[in-house]
């Protein structure tokens, strides 16, 4: 087992503790943070740009109404994502962020990898085809440091077929490890939230690296990667680091 800290940690939606999630900020932070695995969520633009964004819905992150789907890029730039309900007005300037802004990012950056989660919404809004023509287009200059992942685990299996190298798949329910979709994909990664993990399960059957999932506690972390796990994934990046050192 691999005891560096640093390659056992995912920042969830970036460094989400402290900054807006899916922000560049919070993406930077992290990495500053000495984070070296990033996830973010990607949904799509009316004119079919991915954007970093959670919720199809702009209340929760921006608080205003409409959906992320209902504008354009350009617009989208001009959107705050600040978490006004849970971060208050500090971040008021952060404002929604183009996939390309997350590239750039990693081209300055080449020892970070990044896992890239197509949101369910954005595949059934654009159809698989072109979501995934819009993600790979964009992350095409950093693939290598790019792993897609998604709950549609037929999108991912497109993207497989399509070429894409690094693929993994995120489940719903353990019993999805024997759908026919993630056992054709060949995942490179397995994401999984730790409630739905039965008592004896067994890591080693798994046809890839498991990320659990929301692990807020150093020592529930460590149970984890004590157990088996690859890595896990928490919204406090920093302090998490800095507690399994």
């Amino acid at each position: 087992m691999n005891n560096d800290p640093a390659q056992r940690l995912v920042a969830h939606r970036g460094y989400r503790r402290r900054y807006p999630e899916n922000t560049l900020l919070a993406h930077q932070q992290a990495i500053a943070a000495g984070a070296r695995y990033i996830e973010t969520d990607i949904l799509l633009s009316a004119d079919l740009q991915p954007v970093l964004y959670h919720d199809d819905t702009l209340n929760r992150v921006s608080g205003r109404r409409g959906r992320i789907f209902d504008f354009s890029l350009e617009q989208l730039k001009k959107i705050p994502a600040h978490e006004p309900a849970r971060l208050g007005e500090r971040f008021q300037d952060e404002r929604i962020a183009p996939l390309s802004a997350l590239v750039t990012l990693l081209e300055a950056a080449p020892e970070i990898t990044a896992f890239i989660e197509i949101k369910e919404e954005a595949i059934a809004f654009a159809g698989k085809e072109r979501c995934y023509a819009a993600v790979a287009a964009v992350l095409e200059p950093v693939a290598n440091q790019c792993v897609m992942i998604s709950f549609d685990f037929e999108f991912m299996l497109y993207a497989r077929r399509q070429g894409w190298q690094r693929c993994g798949v995120v489940l719903n329910h353990w019993r999805d490890l024997e759908q026919p979709g993630v056992i054709a994909t060949k995942p490179e990664v397995i994401f999984c939230n730790w409630r739905k993990i039965p008592r004896n399960a067994n890591f080693d059957s798994i046809p890839g690296q498991l990320v659990v999932y929301e692990i807020a506690r150093a020592n529930h972390a460590r149970k984890w990667l004590q157990r088996g796990a690859g890595m896990v994934e928490t919204f406090d990046i920093g302090n998490m680091l800095k507690k399994l050192t």
